[in-house]
């Protein structure tokens, strides 16, 4: 009886060891990493495509990297926090920071006549040092919006430049 007694609490204590390693190992497994949502902005313009593209290119004001008219990608190269756009209520960006922007221009037509949809999608990266991996992070969407602002601008004045040019002559 005595040894019926030790084998089962044997059997106990082994079983639970076993269940204790079994619970760390499943709990000091990795987790995939979340993805981040990638906020695009998207805005669709009703004039031709070459004035919305001189538009686009007019309001970059860093240095473009890819400028492919026929593709319709503009996109330019990795640009420091520090030498980037910064909001008026924020804080002095990381050193690590750095930002590229992308634009795809489509043309079509709505209607009948002309439209072009502009996507802007700004991506951010922060690498803490020299030895980690940059973590991608997401954009307040501040600056895409002022990049639409200034498309939308830049092709009305265009417009109406050209406008008081032929009253004119």
């Amino acid at each position: 009886m005595q040894r019926m007694h030790q084998l089962i609490s044997r059997f106990f204590i082994f079983g639970f060891i076993l269940g204790q390693i079994f619970l760390v190992g499943c709990s000091a497994r990795p987790t995939k990493p979340e993805k981040t949502k990638k906020y695009t902005h998207q805005k669709v313009f009703y004039y031709n495509f070459d004035a919305v593209w001189r538009a686009a290119q007019l309001t970059l004001k860093y240095p473009i990297a890819v400028n492919n008219m026929d593709n319709g990608v503009l996109e330019t190269d990795w640009i420091r926090g520090a030498d980037g756009f910064v909001a008026p209520t924020a804080t002095e960006p990381s050193s690590g920071l750095k930002y590229k922007i992308i634009m795809n221009i489509v043309k079509g037509k709505t209607e009948g006549r002309p439209s072009v949809k502009v996507t802007i999608v700004k991506r951010m990266e922060r690498q803490r040092d020299f030895f980690s991996e940059s973590e991608v992070l997401e954009s307040d969407s501040l600056e895409e919006k002022v990049l639409m602002y200034r498309i939308e601008r830049e092709i009305l004045i265009d417009e109406a430049l050209k406008k008081a040019s032929g009253q004119n002559s």
